[in-house]
């Protein structure tokens, strides 16, 4: 008899065992699941949750901005605050590059403004003085070439003429401080200097009498300086030079 309930405790014992260690297998088949599932939810807070709703700023049906509601503490845990404030910065800093884009962008297009505002003005800004005369002495040189008659000269005394022509026109127009438009300049330089322009080639003919002088007169019309020139070749030169000057600066006084 006492062998008998010896064996019936062993058996309850196993029982016993058997029972508590499915139990626990169970009960840790049901954590981990319960683990998994949390650790899904979590992964997909941060795609499906939004910093707009509910927690941002709205328009309410009237149109009044309504200011976004704090955080719901009983309902996010402090993993999630993180997320939510990690999606807020994102959205904020998504806003931020959207300005600085937009206002790259107006950047952009007031330089394009300026630029063709610049060559707006280059293109019809006036010239200056200088650059007056310069074209002044390039025109005549050229309407000088396809002249027949300026076809004895050669093409130094040719600069020469245009050279002179240029110089007296210089001196009418700051005179008498004269403001030419292009209409005007072209009667002067197609019809008044071509006749001086050949009174100073012959001129230069009789003043100088080798070529380094002709070369000589060149540099001294172009840079003015009279030391360029030796004292009988600017004698010589301003004699000749006269008469063709005074007929100039006449026919240009009864334009005026």
């Amino acid at each position: 008899m006492p062998s008998s309930k010896k064996n019936l405790k062993l058996l309850g014992a196993a029982i016993l065992a058997a029972a508590l260690g499915t139990g626990g297998y169970i009960a840790y088949s049901s954590m981990q699941t319960q683990h998994r599932d949390n650790l899904e939810d979590l992964e997909q807070f941060g795609f499906g949750m939004s910093s707009h709703s509910p927690y941002s700023e709205s328009v309410g049906e009237l149109g009044a901005l309504q200011l976004p509601a704090t955080f719901a503490d009983d309902e996010l845990t402090p993993t999630q605050r993180v997320i939510y404030g990690l999606m807020q910065d994102k959205d904020r800093l998504i806003e931020e590059n959207r300005a600085l884009k937009e206002d790259l962008e107006k950047l952009r297009q007031q330089v394009a403004e300026l630029q063709e505002y610049r060559q707006t003005n280059e293109r019809f800004a006036p010239e200056t003085f200088d650059e007056e005369v310069r074209r002044v002495e390039t025109d005549l040189r050229t309407y000088l070439g396809r002249l027949p008659e300026a076809e004895r000269f050669s093409n130094l005394r040719i600069e020469i003429m245009a050279a002179a022509s240029a110089e007296e026109y210089r001196r009418f127009v700051r005179q008498h401080r004269l403001m030419v438009d292009s209409v005007d300049r072209d009667v002067i330089v197609n019809r008044q200097l071509p006749g001086f322009a050949f009174c100073v080639g012959d001129a230069a003919e009789i003043a100088t009498n080798s070529a380094s002088e002709e070369r000589m007169v060149a540099q001294y019309l172009r840079a003015g300086d009279s030391s360029l020139l030796t004292a009988p070749l600017r004698r010589d030169l301003e004699t000749v030079l006269e008469p063709c000057q005074l007929a100039l600066r006449k026919a240009l006084e009864s334009t005026l």
